[in-house]
């Protein structure tokens, strides 16, 4: 069966309707839209679609039926023949121009999200969770960058080794190991584009059309789209302010047997919550029962606040099925493409190989020049800097949600990350709720863009670009029509997936 209408006839030309069906499914099948053995609708449903006589379609499909275009089997339907006649296309028969989406195939990225207008009020940023441009530490790294470029410029502007440069890759090890307590091992590690390109090298290797993804519901929704985009299908595991519930993780094991689990178990996007010391090792062990690899993102694990943050699954014993995804783009600046994957060799081969495919070779001047800013103390002491800075929003964001949001309002209290996540005593109608506060230069995420089903009372705040000042003006334009939406009385917003099982 076709997954989508055949087409929509353009009425705008000369000719009966059944020709220019019949002209438009024998397009398809040159351009091998539809091919052999395809089940095309029934006459009836492809009629409601097109918004036809049935009888127009019952035409078409008899031409093509009598010129062997087609086969017809009673109780069963209507097929593209096996053997398909087709001539060569007369002079007159090529429509102008190419109708680009019927020759797209492969990945199928989501549909770009747009936020309403703030028209000319400035906008107090708590959707994007991204770093403070006025924190870059542009001149530092600037100089950085100028060091290694006059010192190996010329062999740091060729293409690289395919897991990364080897002075960079040592580097790293001893960074990794001082900081995040990771010990890695010769060929377990593969230098990266961002921790993007990460998850999308890892979904490469692993993933085929169908096969399941858990992950904690909310999630982070890039991984969403990007496991989507693969033709996955995500399901998502309970969550509550410890992180992923482990008897429901379990229990999805059993039942759906997934490729992997995907978690980000510090400071978690959205909730900005982190996995309970006591689940985190369980995690692992519990995985490695059932076989089952965790893919660890520890995009942010170093901004932490209140103390030092937990250590990685990838850290503690028995750990050789965690991948591992980090990145210091969010301690520095998003510019700044670097990511690494930790993981057992036969993994890091196999995803340096699909890497190399995809783009010959990363950079080696951006490694470089971050390594020379670590290891001269430029990033301890912009590391200093930001916790400082972003402790101070996050405090600012929990106060103002203290003393102005309504009552029965509940919210999470991250102790890193930049993120946190509200929720509301009852569903609201996000899209009128978004277009109000954005009228008042305020914008918020809907909870339902990060859950594989659900999330209609959940919005999320992000405090890491917001100027303090500007933290309080903002919440008490979101509280005020937060307050009268709840008396207005919303509607739930439909989630955004509909998975075929539902979350336990």
């Amino acid at each position: 069966m076709l997954d989508q209408p055949i087409m929509a006839i353009d009425r705008r030309t000369p000719g009966p309707l059944y020709r220019k069906l019949k002209n438009e499914i024998l397009r398809r099948i040159r351009l091998g839209v539809l091919r052999p053995g395809d089940r095309l609708p029934p006459t009836r449903q492809l009629a409601l679609e097109l918004g036809v006589n049935r009888g127009t379609v019952s035409a078409a499909y008899d031409e093509l039926t009598g010129d062997g275009i087609l086969e017809s089997h009673v109780g069963r339907g209507t097929f593209v023949a096996a053997l398909i006649p087709l001539e060569p296309l007369a002079p007159g028969d090529r429509p102008p121009g190419y109708r680009w989406p019927d020759h797209f195939a492969g990945v199928h990225p989501p549909e770009p999200r747009n936020y309403p207008s703030t028209g000319d009020k400035p906008v107090i940023a708590l959707h994007r969770n991204i770093p403070d441009e006025s924190l870059f530490p542009t001149d530092g790294f600037r100089e950085s960058l100028n060091e290694v470029l006059r010192n190996g410029g010329r062999s740091l502007l060729s293409y690289a080794p395919v897991g990364g440069h080897p002075e960079f890759l040592s580097f790293l090890r001893e960074y990794l190991r001082e900081n995040r307590r990771l010990e890695v091992g010769p060929g377990e590690m593969l230098v990266v584009n961002g921790s993007q390109q990460a998850l999308d090298l890892i979904g490469r290797a692993f993933l085929r059309p169908g096969d399941t993804v858990l992950v904690e519901d909310p999630t982070y929704t890039g991984a969403l789209e990007m496991f989507e985009a693969l033709s996955a299908r995500p399901v998502g595991v309970s969550t509550d302010e410890g992180g992923i519930r482990l008897e429901d993780t379990e229990r999805l094991f059993a039942r759906e047997r997934p490729k992997f689990i995907y978690v980000m178990p510090t400071f978690q996007n959205p909730t900005g919550v982190s996995l309970a010391s006591g689940r985190r090792e369980a995690l692992v062990r519990l995985a490695a029962r059932y076989e089952i690899p965790v893919i660890e993102d520890d995009f942010d694990g170093e901004l932490h606040y209140d103390g030092e943050a937990p250590p990685p699954l990838k850290s503690g014993p028995d750990s050789q099925g965690v991948i591992y995804i980090g990145t210091p783009s969010k301690m520095l600046f998003p510019g700044l493409r670097i990511g690494w994957i930790l993981a057992e060799e036969p993994v890091i081969e196999r995803l340096g190989r699909i890497k190399q495919v995809a783009d010959l070779s990363g950079s080696q001047l951006l490694p470089a020049a971050f390594a020379r800013f670590a290891i001269t103390g430029g990033l301890e002491r912009h590391k200093e800097k930001v916790r400082a800075a972003y402790r101070a929003r996050r405090d600012a964001l929990l106060g103002a949600l203290e003393r102005h949001m309504p009552r029965g309002c509940t919210w999470s209290r991250p102790a890193g990350g930049m993120t946190l996540l509200v929720t509301l005593p009852a569903p609201v109608d996000f899209d009128a709720l978004l277009e109000n506060t954005a009228r008042e230069g305020v914008l918020f995420t809907p909870g339902p863009w990060f859950y594989v089903s659900g999330g209609d009372r959940e919005l999320r705040l992000c405090f890491g670009s917001v100027a303090e000042e500007a933290v309080e003006p903002g919440v008490i334009v979101l509280a005020r029509e937060v307050r009268r939406a709840l008396e207005r009385g919303g509607r739930p917003l439909p989630a955004r997936r509909k998975p075929s099982l539902p979350s336990v």
